[in-house]
Formats: C-alpha cells, structure tokens, sequence
C-alpha cells in the first residue's frame, strides 16, 4: 500500500507532501512526493499522523477494563481504534490486592488474545494504585490504598498474570517504601509514574534519582505549584527526567495551562485522556468505577454522585480537537499523543511515522475529524459524523 499525504507528522512536525510505502504492515520507506506517483490513496487535504497512543485508559464505551470480558475488550478496543486510538495502556485503579491482580491478569490475556486483530493494541496495562497518597485519593477509595512495602510488592508481582501484563506503576514517592519500589520496580523494566502524592519536590527529584521517568496528569490530584514549593507538578515540569502525563479533555486542566506544560516540558508532555467506563456515552448513564458509581456530566466529565471527578468521559481524539480548538499548536499536540507518548515507554515502534514502525495511521480531515485509519496497514471502518 502506497499512501501520498499533502501534510504528515514526523518527527513534531509537519512536513510534506511525502508518500509512505506499507509493506506486511509496517512503513517500508519515507519520501518526498511530486505529484507523479502511483499511489493506492491520495491524501490531498488533511494531516496523516501515527495512530493515537493513551496510556491512562480506564474503560470507554461502557466497558471497564478492570471486569472486561471477550466481548467489552471487543468493544473497546475497537471502537478506540475507529476513533483513531491505536495503542492503550488499560488502566486499573485502587482495590484490594487480589482484584488488582486478577484485572491485569485479564489485561494480558487481552492482549494475546487480540494481537493479531485491527484493533487498538494493548500497550501493557497502567497500575494507578494502591500505592497511592489517602491526601491526594481523588476517585480512589481509600480503604483500599497500601504502602508500597517489599512485602506489598512482592505480593503484586508474584500473582499470576501480573509481570507479563504491567507496564506502568503510578505511586506516590513519600510514602514508606516508595523509594526502594521505585528502585526495584524500575530495575525491572517498569515504567514508574508519580502520581496521587502529597510529595515536596525533593521527594520527586529523589524518585527520579531511583528510576521513576514520568508524572499521572499533572496538576491533578498532587501536591500543586507554589512560589517556594513546587510541590509534583514544578518538579516534574523542571526536571528533565520526566515524562508528564497530561489530561486533555479541557475539564482536568483547562487550555491554558496544557499550553504552558507544553512550553515547560515541550516533547516530554504525553497527553491523555483518564477516559474511564462512560468515555464516549450520553451524560446521565450510570455505570460503576472503581466500586462506586459514575456518570458523565454535561461537559463530558466523569463525575460520582456527590460530585467528584473519576474521570474522563471523552476519547482521545476528542481531547486533540478541543485543545487545537482552544488555540494550541497542532502539530505539539498530536506530537504529545503519538511520539512522546511513544517514547515515554521506550517504544518506536508505534506512535511514530517512520520507516520500521508499524502501520498504524490516521488521516486527519480539517476539522480533525479522523477520516481513515489503518492498523498496521489494514483500513478500519471509521464512524460518520
């Protein structure tokens, strides 16, 4: 398959025309285009970029990835891709220790199980909790929260399924033991996130000392920025080390500021979505998250009976279009969702336009609408508007 795009992401930017050869799924090769090829689709208007990478997805569609079966992991996973959602890291939160494991247990038979399927690819499962601050619970119950103790760790990782299915911790660092599970869990080959912690900024800094490269949405439920504490999210945002997760449904973190992390952290900002179970659903339809109920608001918003964010309830492509529709630069935020995100998690495979990559791209219509997506290299069937 032979594309011929008028405008492509590569590298944080745009450039073009290029045309992108697909071979057995992958890009094969890069090159200027001039208008003589012969080509299977020619994307004269519109943006072709990498496929949308969200590592901070709780469910969509009225699935919870913490219960999926056969039949919601279809329904997820499909219809993310359609949205141009290429490659997820299904997010379990707050529990007792044996539903946790048993969650991401599901997540890796998940991912075997749909490997090989044009849909949206299981990147490793998201741990958000029980290692987390009760100062900074957000959604989580705090009932459920427990230090990250050797013992406590141990027990996670010797549960069947867990190591072949995570990828990603989020803790927060003051607590006892953090640093030392930090150290280990990172040792690993686990990517360890900071997030929900009441942490001072030597507290993040001594986490980065012990391997942790990246930050849960910040500016939500951590520490904030102040003039002489600068709390998680100036630390995150001032030490090169990390990754920062950002939430960009325009609810979490209003416009403005997603500019400004942008402006700090520049192609470590990863933007995400937090989507959890109504992502995607009408407001007012009921739903259970993380043990209690949810449903979105008229904004879109994940919201508990009394009120509290639990979450997101948009997918990922909706985030891109309101933050370019709030004035960001376009290129910068769909750098942040397909090659930070990339490369957040050591990936290069996915998330990027380049040539050994896999195949999985979407082509943008002006509106930001996605018009046709592929993974790896196959054409899904994308919704009409």
């Amino acid at each position: 398959m032979r594309l011929r795009a008028a405008r492509a992401l590569i590298a944080g930017a745009f450039v073009g025309p290029v045309v992108v050869e697909v071979v057995a799924g992958r890009i094969h090769r890069i090159r200027a285009a001039d208008g003589t090829e012969d080509v299977d689709h020619d994307l004269a208007d519109g943006t072709l970029s990498a496929g949308l990478l969200d590592l901070q997805v709780n469910g969509s569609f009225g699935v919870d990835v913490a219960g999926a079966d056969a039949e919601g992991w279809n329904t997820l996973l499909s219809g993310l891709a359609a949205r141009g959602v290429t490659g997820i890291e299904p997010t379990v939160i707050t529990a007792p220790l044996p539903d946790i494991a048993a969650s991401l247990d599901r997540v890796g038979r998940a991912r075997r199980a749909f490997a090989d399927q044009p849909v949206a690819r299981i990147l490793g499962a998201h741990l958000e909790g029980p290692f987390l601050s009760p100062a900074r619970k957000g959604a989580h119950r705090v009932a459920c929260m427990l230090p990250p103790s050797a013992e406590n760790v141990d027990a996670l990782l010797a549960a069947p399924g867990v190591r072949d299915a995570l990828r990603t911790v989020t803790l927060a660092p003051e607590l006892p033991g953090a640093v030392e599970a930090t150290r280990r869990l990172s040792g690993e080959g686990y990517v360890v996130a900071v997030g929900h912690s009441d942490a001072t900024a030597v507290q993040v800094y001594a986490a980065a000392d012990a391997g942790a490269t990246m930050c849960t949405h910040v500016f939500n439920a951590q520490r904030p920025l102040k003039a002489r504490e600068p709390g998680v999210a100036g630390a995150v945002l001032a030490d090169d080390r990390f990754f920062v997760g950002t939430i960009l449904d325009a609810q979490h973190v209003d416009p403005s500021v997603v500019a400004l992390v942008l402006r700090s952290a520049g192609r470590r900002t990863v933007g995400v979505t937090d989507a959890i179970v109504t992502a995607g659903l009408e407001p007012d339809q009921w739903h259970e998250f993380g043990g209690q109920p949810v449903a979105n608001d008229a904004r879109g918003l994940g919201r508990r009976p009394d009120g509290t964010i639990a979450g997101a309830g948009i997918v990922l492509d909706e985030g891109v279009r309101r933050m370019i529709a709030a004035g960001l630069d376009p290129a910068a935020v769909l750098a942040a969702c397909t090659e930070n995100a990339a490369r957040s998690l050591g990936r290069t495979d996915v998330g990027h336009v380049a040539e050994g990559a896999l195949a999985d791209l979407v082509w943008w219509d002006a509106a930001w609408h996605p018009s046709r997506v592929w993974v790896g290299g196959k054409a899904l069937t994308v919704p009409t508007r």
